[in-house]
């Protein structure tokens, strides 16, 4: 037969590792390259039209440029996670037609050749090809009707089941639809992605890079990295930017890590110790970001404000398992679990929603089996218990967060975790939410005595408000005033505030409306010793804010 010999030196750069931090680098990066060539080139689209692209209301926002970067490595990360498991039915990975003309698979091949001319690094493939794909997945391709499986090979054609997401929507990318990266920019992008970081894999001081295999990439490991980089920010450089550091890690300081960066005049401030520096061909330099280039880090405390912090598997399990023995009793059947909801009201990248189906779909199935005296074939086990959740992930599953992004995320990680081949590609944009469930505009109200000088009841700030019952919205919408006599014939000023079921009053106002003495909440004691004076104007401020109103 064939060497052992030769097939090892023909696939030992296709040797699989394990998916790592590795990923998290190589999306920052990644962002950073296609950001800088998005942005070149919509400057020299904006000067063509001789409009000015960094001022007024032609400036190039740099945090929609962040999102749709952000939004392009995720759809390319998707298909590198589809297209290694094969066995979830979605992709027609063993077509010769899309292994060979569409798929991923088939960039990858291409990620360590020499790009020689001009032509070859400025050429359009890479891009036309990664745009061919997210087209498909968006649209999907049917030839033949026939059947009920999401894919179907005739011979020369595949059938493919669009997946109607927001992430490969192009509504998504107004900015990045208009830009054609070129084969140097997205050839690096793909070979970051598929390669380990030179240096980090095997033993230590070797340099050789192996291939990352995606099969072991896990739907927790997917949030996580992507999390990890919710507090990233990207901005352009206005001046010439010098990168510094805490003494001691200005060496090679992680690029994961807080960025700081200052210019030339602040550098001055610095010691030398606390210099970032860069090794080019053996000299000492200083690392400088030149002016208009655009920077993906985590700055000064975005970690903080943004608590992008991801919940690891083993809490997720445990959290979700013991808020449901709460409500998996000995007395609920198995068709009862088909009629719990679960709501994350911060839901990320859907870890929790995740787990949450994974252990229904199981107690519904181990109740059902109970119930009826069978037991599943464990051959087909793994096919049912994906239907089952399919069918609460599709029906029983909502959530919410701030970040667009997340929301995007967890429609195509609820997908993916659920997905078995043969079933309808359902959407999620029903039940994932972009919003603020801590203060979002809810229907509760105040008492208009609770807002004036020596309120019996003690001010609005310091009681929870009403809240009104849905079905009074729609009869009495915001703005409405109620007066009179009620629905029920009752008089107005008969009724007591407690009343669970009246809608909103004359002498009531909606709390979204009012201030309260957690706006603008400073409390840090560092900064208060910096800026005493401006700590004395919030204070001025929010004590004439939040005074007691009166009648006008």
């Amino acid at each position: 037969g064939q060497s052992r010999l030769d097939s090892l030196d023909e696939n030992s750069h296709k040797h699989a590792f394990a998916v790592s931090d590795d990923l998290k680098y190589a999306l920052r990066q990644a962002i950073e390259l296609l950001g800088n060539e998005a942005a070149e080139q919509l400057i020299e689209q904006a000067r063509s039209r001789k409009e000015g692209i960094y001022s007024g209301q032609n400036a190039l926002d740099p945090e929609q440029l962040s999102r749709e970067c952000l939004r392009t490595m995720y759809r390319i990360l998707f298909l590198f996670y589809i297209e290694a498991r094969p066995e979830l039915g979605y992709l027609p990975v063993g077509d010769d037609t899309w292994r060979q003309g569409y798929s991923l698979e088939s960039l990858r091949d291409l990620e360590m050749v020499r790009l020689t001319t001009d032509e070859s690094r400025q050429g359009r493939y890479f891009h036309d090809s990664l745009q061919r794909m997210f087209t498909l997945i968006y649209e999907g391709y049917r030839v033949s009707r026939q059947g009920d499986q999401l894919h179907q090979s005739t011979a020369n054609a595949f059938t493919l089941q669009g997946l109607d997401s927001h992430l490969f929507d192009p509504a998504r990318t107004p900015l990045l639809n208009r830009v054609v990266f070129s084969n140097a920019t997205l050839q690096q992008v793909i070979q970051s992605m598929s390669l380990t970081r030179p240096g980090t894999s095997g033993r230590a001081g070797k340099k050789r890079r192996g291939r990352v295999s995606y099969t072991q990439l896990g739907i927790n490991q997917l949030g996580a990295v992507y999390e990890a980089l919710l507090s990233y920010r990207g901005f352009f450089a206005t001046e010439e930017l010098y990168e510094v550091a805490p003494k001691g890690k200005n060496i090679n300081p992680d690029e994961l890590d807080t960025g700081y960066f200052v210019t030339r005049a602040q550098l001055e401030e610095f010691h030398a110790d606390e210099r970032v520096y860069d090794h080019v061909d053996g000299k000492k330099t200083l690392r400088v970001h030149p002016k208009g280039k655009f920077i993906y880090r985590m700055a000064g405390r975005d970690r903080e404000k943004s608590a992008s912090y991801y919940t690891p598997e083993v809490l997720t399990k445990s959290l979700v398992k013991y808020t449901l023995k709460e409500r998996l009793t000995d007395e609920l059947s198995a068709d009862d679990i088909l009629d719990l909801t679960v709501c994350e009201p911060a839901m990320g990248s859907a870890a929790f929603l995740n787990e949450a189906v994974n252990q229904l779909a199981q107690a519904y199935l181990a109740r059902k089996e109970q119930e009826l005296g069978q037991r599943i074939p464990h051959e087909a086990y793994q096919q049912e218990l994906q239907r089952v959740k399919m069918h609460i992930a599709d029906h029983n599953v909502f959530g919410v967060d701030l970040n667009p992004i997340a929301v995007e995320l967890a429609e195509v990680s609820l997908w993916l975790n659920a997905l078995s081949g043969g079933h309808s590609v359902p959407w999620f944009g029903y039940q994932l939410f972009t919003g603020n469930s801590l203060i979002g505009a809810r229907r509760e109200v105040y008492s208009v005595r609770t807002l004036k000088k020596q309120a019996k009841e003690g001010y609005w700030y310091n009681q929870a408000p009403r809240r009104l019952p849905p079905e009074t919205l729609l009869s009495h919408p915001v703005g409405a005033q109620i007066s009179g006599r009620s629905e029920a014939g009752q008089s107005e000023a008969g009724r007591p505030d407690d009343d669970a079921g009246a809608g909103r009053r004359p002498h009531e106002i909606y709390h979204f409306l009012l201030p309260d003495p957690g706006m603008v909440g400073y409390s840090d004691k560092v900064a208060k010793q910096l800026r005493p004076e401006a700590f004395q104007t919030i204070k001025a401020w929010k004590k004439a804010f939040c005074a007691p109103l009166d009648d006008d």
